[in-house]
């Protein structure tokens, strides 16, 4: 129980966050908030709060069996990205006039369905998770490798240099955070909390049995 205050209380806290900062970057620059940013506002401090809550709860509760650093790893790289995709709606609704439809709106129940797949140990979350971590840390190296040369165009025309190299940057950290991601995962304690090295470790004796049995038959 206090793992999953824990986690979830992280995973409030850090989206409602998310939340907040394009509302207070929307009120520095126009100096007013607008019914609609209030409301926005008025969510984020709700999860900030109820995160808040649920950490102090989980931290004062009897603590079981912890998660393995590997598995800790890759939760808090979908915390990361649900937090991002949190920050990019709310900046989207409030900032750039409710353009919320956005590649990374598709993305949140589907990483929101693998944090509590790794909290809950399915294999197939650690199948997933690993395998899209693999190939979106690939897809993040060949953007940045084009970023120099690409026909980058935003809507006040070309992006100059210094946005391409902001780019560059927030590519390069995705990129590393799912390369650890995809790392800690493989991790034998990780693979042991998903029922993999058992799997594989029983795999390895019968084949070593079978292989004893034909030698004496032999």
């Amino acid at each position: 129980m206090a793992r999953l205050l824990l986690t979830n209380g992280l995973l409030a806290a850090l989206m409602g966050v998310g939340v907040v900062v394009p509302v207070a970057a929307a009120w520095l620059e126009s100096g007013t908030l607008t019914p609609l940013g209030l409301g926005v506002g008025s969510a984020g401090c709700g999860l900030i709060t109820c995160g808040v809550t649920a950490l102090l709860a989980g931290a004062f509760r009897p603590r079981g069996p912890s998660l393995p650093g590997g598995v800790r790893a890759a939760v808090a790289a979908t915390v990361l990205f649900l937090a991002f995709f949190a920050f990019e709606f709310s900046d989207r609704l409030v900032r750039q006039g409710g353009r919320v439809v956005y590649w990374n709106a598709f993305l949140f129940l589907p990483t929101l369905l693998l944090f509590y797949g790794l909290l809950s140990a399915r294999r197939w979350a650690w199948w997933t998770t690993r395998g899209l971590a693999g190939l979106s840390c690939l897809w993040f190296l060949a953007f940045v490798a084009v970023i120099p040369f690409a026909d980058v165009r935003g809507e006040e025309g070309p992006v100059p240099w210094h946005g391409r190299v902001y780019m560059a940057c927030v590519s390069l950290a995705f990129a590393g955070i799912l390369a650890g991601a995809y790392w800690s995962l493989g991790r034998p304690e990780a693979r042991g909390y998903f029922g993999l090295v058992r799997r594989e470790g029983t795999a390895a004796a019968e084949s070593n049995a079978a292989a004893d049995g034909s030698g004496e038959a032999g």
